[in-house]
């Protein structure tokens, strides 16, 4: 993880195994078991083009299973969203636990209290922070305690952290905390439209391009010359910066929607 993460920000393991079988199954115990289709109202991802209708229709089948050792964490971030094609995103991230046998390593989320200081579009997550005021003061932490066999289903914009687990070292069980990352899928449900941008994202559709471009030029540069100038941190604040304007989105054209209703609403009373 050293070589794709800031260990500031991240220094924990992780494997990705591609199983459709398996993320069958976890689809029908949560679709069947837990009712999800009826617990989640909003179907829309965030996102560029999300206009229309969606429906679940299963789980990414990119199983990231995540270890944390005494010492190492995840800090604040906010998932990236999979998006195999316009008509086909990712909702929800899923976090299931595998074992709890340790101290401390929860999950832990933040909630703005109030609105930012200035606007969030584009900020890298420590500039967001900065923006409402500090992570201590300014948000409202909820903590899960990890629990085997438990599960946490959230939106991909929320802010959260993996703290790490303090373990002891004289025990016989497993030594480290062990969890397992994917994310829950939508589709469209009408004449399937592929990715057809409105007049009001376009602008913001190419900034966000090409922040993700930018990160993924760097890293192609940073491994085929064995560039050592070219540090983490900067490739990731690049990509923040990206999934930041990813995210204001469809919020944005809601919000310009309904000003455009009170706009002709006033133009009528004149």
């Amino acid at each position: 993880m050293n070589t794709q993460y800031d260990i500031r920000k991240r220094n924990n393991s992780r494997i990705v195994i591609f199983d459709d079988r398996f993320a069958r199954t976890i689809w029908r115990r949560l679709k069947f078991s837990h009712k999800i289709t009826k617990l989640i109202s909003n179907l829309t991802p965030l996102g560029f083009s999300v206009q229309g209708k969606w429906k679940m229709c299963g789980v990414n089948k990119a199983m990231r299973l995540n270890k944390y050792n005494k010492s190492e964490y995840f800090s604040p971030h906010k998932d990236s969203q999979y998006a195999p094609s316009g008509d086909e995103q990712s909702l929800l991230s899923l976090i299931i636990y595998l074992n709890d046998d340790f101290e401390n390593g929860q999950t832990k989320f933040y909630f703005p209290k109030q609105l930012p200081k200035s606007s969030i579009r584009g900020l890298t997550i420590k500039e967001e922070i900065e923006a409402y005021g500090g992570l201590e003061h300014d948000y409202e932490c909820v903590a899960i305690k990890p629990k085997k066999g438990h599960a946490v289903l959230f939106t991909h914009n929320i802010l959260h952290e993996a703290t790490a687990p303090n373990i002891d070292d004289h025990s016989n069980n497993i030594k480290e905390r062990v969890v397992l990352r994917t994310d829950v899928v939508v589709k469209r449900k009408e004449k399937p439209l592929g990715f057809a941008l409105s007049s009001n994202e376009i602008d913001d559709y190419h900034a966000c391009l090409n922040f993700f471009r930018e990160a993924q030029q760097i890293e192609l540069k940073m491994y085929d010359n064995c560039n050592d100038t070219v540090k983490p941190i900067d490739i990731g604040e690049l990509y923040e910066r990206s999934l930041s304007i990813r995210y204001c989105y469809p919020h944005i054209l809601h919000l310009k929607s309904e000003q455009s209703i009170i706009n002709q609403e006033e133009e009528k009373i004149n």
